[in-house]
């Protein structure tokens, strides 16, 4: 159960009612919604922009939600890598694959870079090893990396978030 308190659907503020009606077209509203939902404005910012992220873009589906998975992972949100976990399974991912993640086996040089970075970053804030972003700059462009950064800063808030107040997959 959160620190704070969740706000159910019948005293959600008007702006945060249509984030929930979609939340229960595909099964339930989750907790952290109801709880972010005692800021309705900063829910309906932080939907907008994970749309944003994790819709179709630069690039791929699967890598967004590996470094999603490598962020969860290192940070230990029980609620983020159930969910990490479950996506991966929905885009084709085995049990198999998804512990690639970890160990780096059967990874792309460029997911392996990546994902370097991403656990660079994660561990303290900022960029470590330079040597990550500048393999970065010679295989993707400018468009691709803002992507990649973005998926990766959206997974430390969404973790850090849910790990703060206690959130966990129900």
């Amino acid at each position: 159960m959160a620190l704070i308190k969740a706000i159910e659907k019948d005293q959600v503020d008007a702006a945060a009612l249509p984030i929930y009606e979609d939340f229960e077209k595909g099964g339930s509203v989750p907790e952290w919604v109801e709880v972010m939902a005692n800021n309705p404005q900063i829910l309906k910012g932080f939907v907008e922009l994970f749309h944003a992220v994790m819709g179709p873009g630069a690039i791929e589906a699967t890598l967004k939600w590996k470094i999603g998975y490598a962020v969860s992972e290192m940070l230990k949100c029980k609620f983020c890598l159930a969910a990490t976990t479950g996506m991966m399974k929905k885009l084709g991912a085995t049990d198999e694959m998804i512990s690639d993640i970890t160990s780096g086996k059967n990874l792309t040089e460029d997911e392996k870079e990546i994902l370097d970075m991403v656990r660079d970053v994660t561990a303290d804030g900022h960029l470590d090893n330079p040597t990550s972003f500048e393999y970065l700059q010679k295989k993707f462009n400018d468009e691709q990396i803002v992507e990649i950064v973005s998926v990766m800063g959206l997974f430390n808030y969404l973790n850090r978030f849910n790990n703060t107040l206690n959130i966990l997959p129900q």
